[in-house]
């Protein structure tokens, strides 16, 4: 993604197989300008090599096979710039909801609020 100056701009990585959260991220972020890379597993994110450029990485904790806790460690292992981790799942999910904060997350948030909050996760505030 480029800036309309010419620099860089950071990416959101989206992790999720969940084409309808694909679809209203991509079009949240769409009105405020920015792009979305959506990724089905934890291994296309790190096979992608997009982590260094990430500012933003969107973590639905429904995602099949994911390890939170195992996802975060080798994301920081990945990657020296840190990325803003935000990961949300259902609110009935309460132990994934917990791993996900103890795991290192920078925020943590019941599906519903994510697509309350989506515009203001996704401009950083």
């Amino acid at each position: 993604m480029v800036l309309a100056d010419g620099g860089a701009c950071m990416a959101v990585v989206l992790l999720t197989g969940d084409l309808t959260v694909i679809s209203r991220v991509e079009g949240a972020a769409k009105q405020i300008g920015s792009q979305v890379r959506a990724f089905a597993s934890a291994s296309q994110v790190f096979d992608s090599g997009i982590v260094e450029r990430a500012g933003l990485l969107i973590v639905d904790l429904s995602t099949p096979s994911l390890e939170v806790k195992t996802f975060i460690e080798q994301l920081r292992e990945a990657t020296r710039s840190r990325p803003r981790v935000v990961a949300f799942g259902p609110h009935v999910h309460e132990e994934r909801l917990a791993a996900a904060r103890q795991a290192g997350c920078d925020e943590v948030v019941s599906r519903g609020e994510f697509f309350v909050r989506i515009g203001s996760i996704l401009a950083g505030s």
